[in-house]
């Protein structure tokens, strides 16, 4: 819920304490008199009000014998759905083995504490793991977690191994998980049968699935966010289906039109003639050309950002945390950066990213740009001299004055005042609004947990409500809006539809795009001619582990004098294949700067094998470091066989030769 820190629920009091248990990377949280401590057996589940993607209720006494990681979330926070990838990549890695991956729902909002709502929420977020509904918090008190996310793991006797609070760091559960089962291993407790009961919730999807956002172009056609599908859809006036932008696979890839790939995309802005979107769970913005029908990239990595943006910096190499919706003045491009709570600026022309507006930390606090605190903004819109921003954590709208990025709330409180109110602004009562448009003299709004489209007058600072209810029947939780004329354009997101309504009657119509269809499910992969292994391969041999449990292995690089990793560049790393050990090293996607000293990497063989091998290949580029004149991209196939050794551990280090760098 913060960057440099989780929000903290003192879970008597419910008292919103903004300071930090431990690092927003994941340290250990401090031992406590709370049920789940390090070392003491864990409370159970008792307090749930109903499980999805199991058929019964789980006990402490059918979890016994499985490592389980146990994940307390609510759906509104940034920091716990940008933890769901890891948890994703948890079940991969263990697939088959006794390890089982459970989320403890305690919601925060009002509408988050609703089973047949959480439903919705698990398919839109692709969970596949168990979840308890949480909505009364009792499961949290047992536990006395204090802080969304936390990562709890249950060693095989059902033993709190470890705990963490906010985003984990990579591979913290991994090797919180991994200690868990080799000490179940030697101790004979690890569950042989698999759980029983596992199935998905029912997939309610059709043509568009959660749409995300929604914009007008410049010709009176529509973008659409596809969120759920993985794709933009572009149509025309009269509901023709104009184009279809991504694979509908998820992924990050650029290209054409048909083999592109997005990560839950969402905010869309046009500038000229192209169409730029924020990718939210790539951590980057894309741009779609509609005349060559190709998407490139022209901010963040694909990967997560550690840290608040600061900046200038150039786009391309800097990482971002969730961008989550765009809006444009001219040649700059503004990004409500959920994941750090801040508002950046893109410039177009000179390819850099900085922070607009906002500190990073997660709060509601006024002030002059950068002195300002947002809390995960996720809409923006803009008259041309202010931009307008929906602060769905604060359930409040403000406002940024672009020439002198002065920050002020129109309306909304604090992170945990909310509600349902209209009336002048200090009466006004929101609940996670997610999208925001302008039109002349007003301000429309997407109440998202309200199920509400609602309009604030600029000139009498009143707001009123125009269609909808918690009932969901006219919307439900819409997160994006666009003014077309007298209509209002709406993602009417769990409804899986794009709506049209009158702003003066209330009255709605459904947007149908002919032609449009579900895309065929599937995981993207690479394209053939780029997974190709490259002419020339590097293999290093004989590198040594220790026979039990993980070693790490460090990587350096030798390179001829005068040649040098360019630090500002991509650097890939993906192992394809692995023997003999007990999983396959997830990809390193980042840039020259972060290994230009080597990397590490954590490997563990199986248990009883003689030795082990993983093959792949790796993009670096490298320069001439005397003229600055030549910089070539280098791609290798690379193959590393490793012994076991009679040591117990033994750090093991592996060169790897990259060729010159000459004008």
């Amino acid at each position: 819920m913060r960057t440099s820190s989780p929000i903290l629920l003192v879970p008597l009091a419910l008292a919103l304490l903004l300071g930090a248990a431990c690092d927003r990377r994941g340290g250990a949280l401090p031992v406590s008199s709370s049920g789940a401590t390090v070392g003491r057996v864990a409370p159970g589940f008792d307090g749930a009000t109903a499980w999805l993607n199991v058929d019964h209720p789980l006990t402490k006494e059918e979890l016994k014998g499985e490592v389980v990681v146990v994940d307390f979330w609510t759906s509104c926070c940034v920091n716990c759905l940008q933890t769901l990838p890891l948890l994703a990549e948890v079940e991969r890695k263990f697939a088959g083995r006794p390890v089982a991956v459970i989320g403890v729902h305690s919601g925060k909002f009002d509408a988050e504490k609703d089973a047949d709502r959480l439903r919705a929420v698990v398919l839109e977020h692709a969970i596949a793991h168990p979840v308890a509904v949480d909505g009364a918090m009792r499961v949290w008190e047992a536990w006395g977690i204090q802080a969304w996310p936390t990562i709890v793991v249950l060693d095989s006797a059902g033993r709190v191994a470890w705990m963490g609070a906010g985003e984990p760091a990579p591979g913290a559960i991994d090797a919180a998980v991994q200690a868990a089962l080799e000490q179940g291993a030697k101790a004979g407790t690890l569950a042989i049968a698999p759980l029983k009961g596992l199935r998905r919730e029912p997939d309610t999807r059709g043509p568009l699935a959660f749409p995300g956002k929604v914009t007008v172009l410049a010709d009176g056609s529509l973008a659409v966010s596809d969120t759920g599908h993985d794709r933009v859809v572009l149509s025309g006036q009269d509901g023709s289906l104009q184009a279809v932008v991504g694979s509908g696979l998820a992924g990050f890839t650029d290209g054409a039109f048909a083999t592109a790939t997005f990560r839950r995309p969402r905010g869309l802005v046009e500038v000229g003639d192209l169409l730029y979107v924020a990718d939210t769970e790539n951590h980057a913005v894309r741009v779609i050309d509609r005349r060559a029908r190709t998407v490139s990239t022209v901010a963040g990595t694909g990967e997560l950002g550690a840290s608040p943006l600061a900046g200038p910096t150039p786009s391309r190499t800097t990482p971002l945390r969730s961008p989550w919706d765009l809006a444009a003045v001219g040649r700059v491009v503004y990004v409500a950066l959920a994941g750090s709570h801040q508002i950046g600026a893109l410039s177009l022309d000179a390819g850099t990213i900085e922070a607009f507006a906002g500190d990073g930390q997660e709060a509601r606090l006024d002030g002059a740009g950068r002195a300002a605190s947002f809390a995960q903004p996720s809409g923006l819109a803009t008259d041309g001299v202010t931009l307008y921003v929906a602060d769905s954590e604060s359930s409040s709208v403000r406002a940024v004055t672009l020439a002198s990025r002065d920050v002020h709330t129109l309306v909304g409180q604090d992170l945990f005042v909310f509600g349902d109110v209209d009336g002048p602004a200090p009466r006004v009562r929101l609940e996670h609004p997610v999208g925001i448009a302008w039109g002349p003299g007003a301000i429309w709004l997407a109440d998202t947990y309200n199920s509400k489209i609602k309009q604030f007058d600029l000139q009498t600072g009143v707001t009123r409500t125009v269609l909808g209810g918690r009932d969901h029947q006219a919307l439900f939780e819409p997160e994006g809006l666009s003014l077309r004329g007298g209509s209002l354009v709406v993602a009417d997101t769990k409804h899986h539809r794009v709506v049209t309504v009158d702003t003066k009657t209330g009255a709605t119509s459904v947007v149908e795009v002919h032609g449009l269809a579900a895309p065929v499910p599937g995981v993207a992969v690479i394209a053939p001619e780029v997974r190709a292994a490259p002419a020339e391969r590097i293999v290093l041999g004989d590198v040594p582990l220790a026979r039990r449990g993980a070693s790490v292995v460090h990587f350096d690089w030798e390179t001829p004098k005068g040649t040098g990793i360019n630090e500002e560049a991509p650097f890939h790393l993906e192992w394809s294949t692995s023997d003999g050990l007990a999983s396959v090293p997830g990809p390193i996607r980042s840039t020259g700067a972060t290994v230009r000293q080597g990397f590490d990497l954590t490997v563990t063989p199986i248990e009883g094998s003689a030795g082990g091998r993983l093959a792949g290949q790796l993009d670096v580029v490298l320069c001439d470091v005397a003229t600055h004149l030549v910089c070539v991209p280098v791609r290798r196939a690379i193959e590393v066989t490793f012994r076991l050794a009679t040591s117990k551990a033994e750090r093991a280090v592996a060169v790897i030769p990259l060729p010159a760098a000459r004008p």
